[in-house]
């Protein structure tokens, strides 16, 4: 695509040519969007078909994806990394996603749980449902008070079907052999 953007940037305005090079550039993104748009869909109906609850958390995207900019007394620092990672958010399609899970679940029988966004989740064990309020995010390993063994944080965390307030039923029970 940037080859096509280059072609149309070295055209003449109003030139036969340029109109040209604009509707291949168009072509181009409107070929993304629809990929874009046949991927979300595969997810979601994946998602709302092989799984009995299929958990979200209620994210505040737009206070995410904020401009770090600043002002002039007080201008922002590493704005183009968060521009970067602003553009990377909003690409992912997370509205979208949930939309789309909401009508989805429902059509096909499953549940749609969704996860208050404060809620503990990595310092939970996925075991026994312990928590841990004094664990903090340079602790790599969450050592639960009542099973033992030490697990990876990550790991650690309750799976995408063990919500707080849930069904109770662990990832790894309703996962299928294949996705």
């Amino acid at each position: 695509m940037p080859s096509r953007r280059e072609d149309l940037a070295r055209t003449v305005k109003g030139s036969a040519r340029r109109e040209k090079a604009k509707r291949r550039v168009g072509r181009l993104h409107h070929e993304v969007s629809v990929r874009r748009a046949a991927g979300i869909h595969q997810l979601t109906k994946r998602l709302a078909t092989v799984f009995a609850v299929v958990a979200v958390e209620d994210l505040n995207i737009a206070g995410m994806t904020a401009s770090a900019r600043g002002t002039l007394e007080r201008p922002g620092r590493n704005v183009r990394q968060k521009a970067g990672l602003n553009r990377s958010v909003l690409d992912a399609a997370p509205a979208e996603i949930r939309r789309q899970l909401t009508y989805k679940t429902s059509w096909y029988g499953a549940r749609l749980a969704v996860c208050d966004c404060w809620f503990p989740s990595s310092k939970t064990c996925s075991a026994c449902g312990e928590q841990d309020p004094r664990l903090t995010l340079a602790d790599r390993e969450y050592h639960c008070g009542h099973c033992g063994p030490p697990a990876r944080r990550p790991s650690a965390s309750p799976g995408p079907a063990r919500t707080p307030g849930g069904s109770g039923a662990r990832s790894w029970d309703t996962l299928p052999s294949r996705l």
